[in-house]
């Protein structure tokens, strides 16, 4: 609805106001057409009447008003849906002009000889047709769908604005468009400037780079069509797609050049009629005197769009407000501080246009997020690791330190073992030791006596390739290695080897004999190197220090995430820094590590814990990545388990990916009581920066900062932002780790000096995580600042995939990215290509650890590039559509149960076709997936397949004979035989339901 109100005479009589109306009304046959609703609720019919129209309400009601107000003012209102804003002033001014005449009763019935036949908008919608149907109108709308076609309209950055306020709570009509500001004239392309300003403010609000806005533009630049009367607006799609070091300047230009582009052709893309997107634009000039009559305000409320501008200028000044469908939702305080962002890039974008996008300011900046240090960590101040556990040896000697099934060690064998170790080391502070030993009893054996020696430990996978372990060494510049027998040969000849038995004894020295004193390390020395994913190809050393760890570790005992009668399994690989809470923290406060045995699954190992009945060995904590504790929770819920009363509430630590509501609700419902905690934090700065207790499941925050952590939200230019702004997360305190090792360049571009610390040499660590700050003034998690991925918790960096896939003499180019959970190579084949997925995976196996390797490579013509030249990911094709051969032979399934594993397979992992010999895992699988191929047999053949052995099984036929062993009823074969009658496999599952309801 627009409003338009004008200071009246006093002379005006309301008996004369209706006189001119009607006169008014009968000159045009848009302000006598109603719109009558469809019975079966399709479009509405546009319906012209010969006589005015009442104003009561109705089908068949006048759609705009005029009404006199009791203090002179007279006020003009319409539907825009007969009228836009630049026609209700039209509207005014032939009202204002009827009134005006000098016989208002001579022209009531018909207008003036002079004044000829009004263009009628019945017209122009006739010519507007003739033109639409023009092939020019088809060229021009493809024009405009090239120029601003293929960004993403989901309404995305609507969410997350509304998101901004504190819940999702029922809105309060007019609350948003009750506020306003004024901003002073912007220039003599206001319009562009003022929606550049908008869209500034939602990407830089949303983190949404590539933004489409449905802007109003008026049919009335076409000259014909200057006075004429009716809905003569369309709502083109003007798109941006922001880059980060684009200026103000460069998105203004583009943005009068795209609005000058769909002015010149407006006519030509006029069938889009509607706000169709979620985001819209409306600019007006409001003028100063209609006639005679000053203008006291010009308005237009709108509903359609999920959120809209509307910028109204007068003179110099231009008020801004923020209307829509959600607008009220965000409320007062968000929408002003929105209102308030606009304002301050409008005033820079007029003065200093030449600022990045990324550094513009955006009103008042939030406050520094800061926790001091826990009084344990003051305690432990001048304490190693080593330290603390020598002291939790000295209070309980005798005390379970570690236990894996039936394997235990006390705290006096533990240490007594460590030392005997140490002595033989012949390394000390500052040394990389690496430790390759698979048992993880002997293996934690091995790392406190690293850690006792003065050393600092780097465990390496030993599954990992012997090339991957090769370089790792190097870059560590490693001379000690505790090995096996079984993996001493990954270690080539330059390493001092020192050999331990399968319980960490070491061969050749006497038992009472350990040589072994004090530690000699002090806090500011090395504690361990972890390496992790580099974007370059090459892994980056993470160096942590004594105090780093100690620090985290005291935070945990203050919180009580930690006690001496904590029962956390560990089952965090050691190559992770999960795995310092699981085995650092019951150490250095007396209490018992659990180590699962190896081979056993994480899942399997946590959803067996929590289902035990032993009292003695009750679990308290667990401690994830979101990706296994889904996996556990499916687990439970199979074995119809863990809803049991617990003496205490069980905490639920999950950390490494973001934390769905999905998760937390399905947590509750499966282990109702527990708490359940959201932990963030990388490697960079000691396993977690922030950790908090998810309350509710409209929104998870990252929790408030641990002990002695600060975290800013910066821009580009390390300005604090805002709150609700998305900035890069720096993190700055206890937990900053050294650097990576041997990097020096590297470390000084992520380990940046702190200009907010008065402690000299403070340092930030620059995440590369995307964050704002939320309405309950936490951290919210938006997304990476670069290609860095986040898998089942695993870090990756894509970058580190491609340059080995490079290194294939059949592959082009690559890029390699994540879709459903999976990880993803599209690859471009050289002439000697396309290569097979067998030769690819065994490549990438041959240089990368497990995780690192995509899960499904896709042919690839040529990489999608966006207009500045860059990888355009959304461009790249659908992984299910051109995956690459597997290589080798197809075996189409053989059998009916082969058939009925094929086709089990093709749904879950969505592939076109499967054969009998094709492997679950070379298909794309995953333990998750394989959790789906249970259940899908399950639910279709009543048959329960224990999914450890179903892993035992990679191909189809393997499976097919699994599914036979366990058919102890016969329902494999009769469904089989079933499903093998049918042509569409569909009416086999649809016959199998009808059976199973039939049953029931």
């Amino acid at each position: 609805m627009t409003s338009l109100v004008l200071d009246a005479p006093a002379s005006l009589s309301a008996e004369r106001l209706a006189t001119a109306v009607e006169t008014v009304t009968r000159r045009y046959e848009v302000l006598r057409t109603a719109l009558v609703p469809s019975p079966v609720g399709g479009p509405p019919t546009q319906r012209v009447h010969t006589e005015p129209l009442p104003e009561s309400t109705g089908n068949a009601a006048r759609s705009w008003t005029a009404a006199l107000h009791a203090d002179g003012r007279l006020e003009i209102t319409a539907s825009a849906q007969i009228l836009d804003a630049e026609g209700l002033v039209l509207l005014a001014d032939e009202v204002v002009r009827e009134l005006e005449s000098d016989s208002v009763a001579a022209n009531a019935v018909e207008a003036g000889p002079d004044q000829g036949e009004p263009l009628q908008y019945a017209d122009i919608a006739e010519w507007l047709h003739e033109v639409l149907a023009d092939p020019d109108a088809a060229g021009a709308r493809a024009h405009q769908e090239a120029a601003h076609g293929g960004f993403d309209e989901s309404g995305d950055a609507v969410a997350r604005v509304r998101s901004l306020a504190p819940e999702l709570r029922p809105a309060v009509d007019g609350a948003a468009s009750g506020v306003a500001r004024t901003v002073t004239h912007p220039g003599e392309d206001a319009e562009a400037l003022l929606l550049a300003a908008w869209m500034v403010v939602l990407h830089r609000f949303s983190g949404v780079s590539a933004l489409a806005v449905r802007v109003r533009t008026g049919l009335r630049e076409v000259p014909p069509l200057k006075e004429a009367l009716g809905p003569l607006s369309s709502w083109p799609a003007l798109r941006h797609e922001f880059d980060a070091q684009q200026s103000l300047a460069h998105v203004v230009a583009a943005v009068h050049a795209a609005r000058a582009a769909q002015r010149e052709n407006v006519e030509l893309i006029s069938d889009r009629s509607a706000v169709t997107g979620p985001l819209a634009f409306t600019y007006l000039e409001v003028p100063e005197r209609v006639g005679s009559l000053p203008v006291v305000s010009l308005s237009a409320r709108g509903s359609g769009p999920g959120l809209r501008l509307l910028a109204a200028r007068r003179g110099d000044r231009v008020e801004l407000r923020i209307d829509g469908v959600h607008a009220d939702a965000l409320g007062v305080d968000v929408t002003g501080r929105l209102l308030d962002a606009l304002a301050a890039v409008v005033e820079q974008a007029s003065e200093k246009r030449g600022t990045p996008v990324g550094r513009v300011g955006l009103g008042t900046a939030a406050g520094t997020l800061t926790a001091p240090a826990t009084p344990t960590a003051a305690k432990w101040r001048d304490a190693t690791v080593a330290d603390l556990v020598a002291r939790s040896a000295a209070r309980t000697p005798d005390a379970t330190a570690v236990r894996c099934g039936s394997r235990q060690m006390s705290f006096r064998q533990l240490l007594t073992a460590a030392d005997r170790l140490a002595a033989r080391l012949g390394a000390g502070p500052e040394d990389a030791v690496a430790v390759l030993v698979p048992d993880p009893v002997a293996r934690l054996t091995a790392q406190v006596a690293v850690l006792r020696a003065g050393a600092a430990y780097l465990v390496v996978d030993t599954d990992d390739p012997a090339e991957r372990i090769s370089a790792l060494l190097e870059d560590a510049s490693v001379r000690v290695c505790v090995a096996t027998t079984a993996t001493a040969p990954l270690l080539g000849g330059d390493h001092d080897v020192v050999l331990v038995a399968h319980d960490g004894t070491v061969d050749g020295q006497e038992d009472g004999d350990t040589g072994f004193g004090a530690c000699p390390a002090t806090p500011d020395n090395l504690a361990y190197l972890l390496f992790t994913s580099g974007s370059t190809g090459r892994p980056k050393p993470v160096a942590v220090t004594h105090r780093n760890v100690v620090n985290y570790l005291a935070w945990l005992a203050d919180t009580g995430l930690i006690s001496v009668d904590t029962v956390l399994p560990a089952t965090a690989a050691p190559v992770f820094d999960a795995s310092l809470k699981q085995l650092w923290g019951p150490l250095a406060l007396g209490g018992t590590v659990v180590l699962p045995p190896a081979g056993e699954r994480p899942a399997e190992t946590l959803a067996a814990a929590l289902a035990s009945t032993r009292s003695d060995v009750a679990v308290t904590t667990v401690n994830t990545v979101p990706r296994l504790w889904d996996e556990t929770l499916r687990t439970l819920e199979g074995a119809d388990s863990g809803s049991g009363p617990r003496e205490r509430p069980l905490d639920v630590l999950l950390g490494g990916e973001a934390l769905t509501t999905d998760l937390v609700e399905r947590t509750r419902r499966i282990l109702p009581g527990a708490r359940l905690w959201n932990l963030y934090g990388p490697s960079e700065t000691t396993a977690n920066v922030t950790a908090g207790i998810v309350t509710g499941l409209d929104r998870v925050s990252l929790g408030a900062p641990v002990g002695a952590t600060t975290l800013h939200v910066l821009d580009e230019a390390m300005a604090p932002v805002p709150t609700g702004v998305i900035g890069e997360l720096y993190v700055g305190g206890a937990g900053v780790a050294r650097g990576y090792a041997g990097r020096g360049g590297l470390t000084a571009e992520r380990f940046v000096p702190d200009p907010f610390s008065g402690t000299k040499g403070a340092r930030l660590y620059r995440t590369g995580d995307l964050v704002r700050i939320g309405p309950h003034g936490l951290p919210e998690f938006c997304g990476r600042a670069d290609g860095q991925l986040k898998l089942r918790g695993y870090r990756v960096e894509p970058g580190e995939v491609e340059a080995v896939l490079l290194r294939h003499r059949a592959v082009a180019a690559t890029v390699v990215d994540a879709r459903d959970d999976r990880l993803v190579a599209w690859v471009v084949p050289s002439p000697d290509g396309p290569p097979t997925v067998a030769e690819l995976r065994e490549h990438c196996g041959s240089a990368l650890p497990a995780y690192l390797v995509p899960t499904v490579f896709v042919s690839l013509e040529r990489v999608p590039l966006t207009a500045h030249g860059k990888t355009d990911r959304r461009a790249l094709p659908d992984p299910a559509d051109k995956r690459l051969e597997l290589g080798g032979e197809f075996t189409a399934p053989r059998t009916p149960v082969e058939t009925v594993v094929a086709e089990i397979w093709r749904t879950v992992l969505g592939v076109a076709r499967v054969g009998a010999h094709d492997t679950f895992f070379a298909l794309g699988g995953d333990s998750i997936r394989a959790m789906h191929v249970v259940a899908r047999v399950r639910e279709l053949m009543s048959a329960e397949i224990p999914l450890q052995e179903l892993l035992t099984a990679p191909t189809v036929a393997d499976q097919a004979r699994l599914l036979l062993k366990h058919d102890k009823d016969g329902s494999v074969r009769d469904f089989a035989e079933v499903f093998a009658a049918l042509d569409d496999p569909d009416d086999a599952t649809r016959a199998a339901a009808s059976t199973d309801a039939t049953e029931e």
